[in-house]
């Protein structure tokens, strides 16, 4: 048999066998090189000797096909010799095993994840992004091979080898373009109204930052955790509370940080603000990522400006619950995310208490806010649940009154849903503040699939509370994180990503200073005029980068008419007595919105309102006579999403009537815009989904179906026609216009008690 040197050098006179020898070659080289590729996310060593062992492991790894199918055909030659098959033992020996066994590997290496998805290939699989490359270096193998048989003459040997150069430039020009945006919706005409007489949040406060980091004194990654920490913190115990097994990956990690869960280091980045008083806290918690591509950094333009504004902001370090190429938590490591958050905050406690130490007497534990991205950002509506009550009992967590901070807001920065279900029960948050900001082009969590937490909250015993959604239709998941950046899929993966179509990174995370800051302030500071950011969006255009913005609101003031919460019958509403009709449709009925995937509910029933050409209908809802006790300082309020899959002008007015027959009507579009399907292209084509083995990423739509919530104050109904009295109300009505019909979606028909600009 020969060398493994003389198998590469070999030249071939058969065209198949050089065919297949070339593949195989190019099956060795090219899984050596992606493989390094993939490596050079995954740096458990420093990164030259990091290369050089995922090289070697993908070499290995193609290399044990080669071994692997010699065997097998010795072991076949044997029996065929025994038989005495003179044919199928002369077809065995025509081919080329080793390389046959080299090509079969690498096809196993990328392909191993989906043929056999529980198994060790999702830890060694081969990345995405690395299988283009992969392939042309497999290709290019084949035709080098057959340019180098002897009877090739110059020129069409050099013609196969340019050819083969052209391939792999092809392969690696196409992955390193960003993609497309031809396909992007154009935003409706914003309304010509005043500017929201606020400061920007967006703009730096007026205070001096000063920073310091605090940690065990003993991280062995991370000297500002370490040797060089401002502020020496104890050890937590987390082994009760973590939800599954460690198993190799733990083993791993161990070895890499130093300490398992028994000794769990609290580690926080801190931004606060110079002067005395009693600030504010914040905790911004990062999602899953390598955890050896530290994540905590990239929070820094959000704590420096917080900080300037007067709150004590703090980036928490949970990198040593992230996954990497052996391990990922799944989940399971949700609790772990969530205690360690309330353990910061015990420390914070202890630091307020004590003298001697920079933040004595500074921190108001009664104004609290968590803001969570990605995993980080499910992390925090549970740390807010466990604080006022045990969902589940937590092992490792005494008692429900353990924690008790004052927690006054959440903010879920393109947050995960349900990877935690305490009880088997999806989780419910209650009596604080919550914003969900997302992106339309996610390519990590693919749709906004927090829509149903911000479904589920509710204020029953805390009036001042609300809840908002910011959706930022060109933005991607990981650009809210400086760290992240642009590469949701991670830096290879992410070269099959349509990322032309994103904001830059600096409009992003302006949007996010602006929507989080104004959050924020209306839920810490008491400065309710900035809850019109999320009520009229419009009106804070200037604030923002030139994107369509979607917002949802709602709070504790809001009385419901039609919500369609009961779901049922088209005629079923929430105000009883309440008469319902419609005419002109051809559509209505009350149906579950379903997320981007067209698989997962949005957590909503919505009221589907579809007609066609030349119709003029009309959705009416006649109340009882028992008279909501509303006045010129409440709004209307509803919430609209169009559900055709093309642009199509569409017009909506509002009428409302009172006892006397006085009627006013007014058309929607001042008080704000009703914003074509938004569609997405996640990858840079649809082909690579199923080659690649991205599970839905492209998805069953393109759109994303979010509600944008309209405020429309009864005063202006009174400014109409000043005979409309806001206390005789009887009856709404809602008229629709499309000379090429419509299609869409109507919720949360109610009224508030205030109106935007009325705080």
């Amino acid at each position: 048999m020969p060398s493994a040197r003389r198998r590469w050098q070999t030249r071939e006179t058969s065209l198949p066998r050089a065919l297949l020898c070339g593949l195989g070659n190019g099956a060795l080289l090219g899984g050596a090189v992606a493989s390094a590729l993939s490596g050079y996310e995954q740096q458990l060593l420093p990164m030259p000797f990091n290369l050089l062992l995922f090289a070697f492991l993908g070499f290995a790894l193609v290399s044990a096909g080669d071994g692997i199918l010699t065997l097998l055909w010795q072991l076949l030659r044997f029996g065929l010799r025994r038989l005495k098959a003179e044919r199928p033992l002369r077809l065995l020996n025509a081919i080329p095993q080793a390389h046959l066994g080299r090509l079969l590997a690498a096809l196993l290496f990328v392909y191993g994840r989906r043929l056999f998805p529980d198994s060790f290939f999702q830890h060694i699989g081969l990345s995405p992004g690395a299988h283009p490359l992969l392939g042309a270096m497999i290709l290019g193998g084949a035709l080098v091979a057959v340019a180098r048989m002897p009877a090739r003459r110059r020129q069409p040997r050099l013609a196969l080898l340019g050819a083969a150069l052209l391939l792999n430039g092809l392969a690696a020009g196409w992955l390193l373009q960003r993609g497309t945006d031809d396909y992007l919706a154009r935003p409706a005409p914003a309304p010509d109204v005043s500017p929201l007489s606020l400061a920007n949040p967006g703009q730096p406060g007026g205070y001096e930052v000063a920073s310091l980091t605090y940690g065990s004194g003993t991280d062995r990654q991370r000297r500002e955790f370490g040797a060089d920490a401002d502020l020496t913190t104890p050890t937590v115990d987390g082994t009760a509370v973590y939800a599954g097994s460690p198993g190799l990956g733990g083993a791993v990690a161990t070895w890499f940080w130093g300490f398992d869960y028994a000794r769990l280091p609290l580690n926080g980045r801190v931004w606060h603000p110079q002067g005395d008083g009693l600030f504010p806290l914040v905790l911004i918690v990062h999602g899953n990522h390598s955890m050896t591509h530290f994540s905590d950094p990239g929070y820094a333009y959000l704590g420096e400006h917080l900080a300037s504004r007067g709150m004590i902001v703090v980036s928490v370090d949970e990198n040593f619950l992230n996954g990497y190429m052996l391990a990922d938590g799944k989940g399971a490591e949700m609790p772990l995310r969530a205690w360690l958050l309330l353990k910061h905050l015990q420390q914070w406690r202890t630091w307020s208490e004590t003298p001697g130490n920079p933040f004595y007497a500074q921190v108001d534990l009664d104004r609290v806010a968590l803001i969570g991205h990605s995993r980080g950002g499910e992390a925090v509506t549970h740390a807010a649940a466990l604080n006022e009550r045990l969902t589940v009992p937590v092992t490792g967590v005494a008692q429900a009154g353990e924690f008790d901070f004052g927690i006054r807001g959440v903010v879920g920065i393109a947050p995960s849903d349900g990877q935690y279900q305490p009880n088997g029960r999806l989780l419910r948050l209650q009596d604080v503040s919550y914003l969900m900001l997302v992106g339309g082009h996610d390519a990590d969590t693919h749709t906004a699939m927090a829509l149903p937490t911000y479904n589920r909250v509710s204020f029953a015993d805390n009036p001042a509370a609300f809840a908002a959604v910011a959706y930022l239709y060109r933005a991607n998941h990981g650009q809210f994180n400086t760290v992240w950046a642009d590469s949701d899929y991670g830096l290879i993966d992410s070269t099959l990503l349509n990322r032309r179509a994103y904001l830059s990174g600096a409009q992003q995370r302006q949007a996010a200073l602006v929507v989080i800051t104004a959050f924020l302030e209306a839920a810490l500071n008491g400065q309710d005029g900035y809850r019109d950011l999320f009520r009229a969006p419009h009106a804070a255009a200037a604030w923002l980068p030139d994107d369509v913005l979607v917002t949802a609101y709602k709070d504790a003031s809001f009385q419901a008419v039609d919500t369609s919460r009961r779901g049922g019958q088209p005629a079923h509403v929430d105000l009883a007595g309440t008469d319902v009709a419609a005419s002109g449709f051809s559509t209505w009925q009350r149906e579950q919105i379903l997320l981007r995937d067209g698989e997962s509910p949005q957590g909503n029933i919505a009221l589907r309102l579809a007609w066609a050409a030349g119709a003029a209908p009309v959705y009416s809802l006649t109340l009882p006579p028992e008279r909501l006790a509303l006045t010129d300082a409440d709004a209307l309020t509803f919430a609209l999403a169009s559900a055709l899959d093309e642009p199509r002008p569409l017009a909506v007015a509002v009428e409302l009537e009172t006892a006397v027959g006085v009627r006013v009507r007014l058309p929607l579009a001042p008080f704000g815009a009703l914003q074509p399907p938004l569609p997405a292209r996640i990858l840079k084509a649809d082909w690579v989904e199923p080659l690649f083995g991205f599970d839905k990423i492209q998805l069953q739509t393109p759109y994303e179906r979010v509600l944008q919530t309209y405020v429309l104050p009864l005063a202006a109904f009174q400014a109409a026609d000043p005979a409309f009295q806001p206390e005789q109300i009887t009856a709404i009505r809602f008229l629709f216009e499309g000379a090429q019909g419509g299609d869409l979606y109507l919720d949360e028909i109610g009224f508030t008690s205030a109106a935007p600009g009325q705080p």
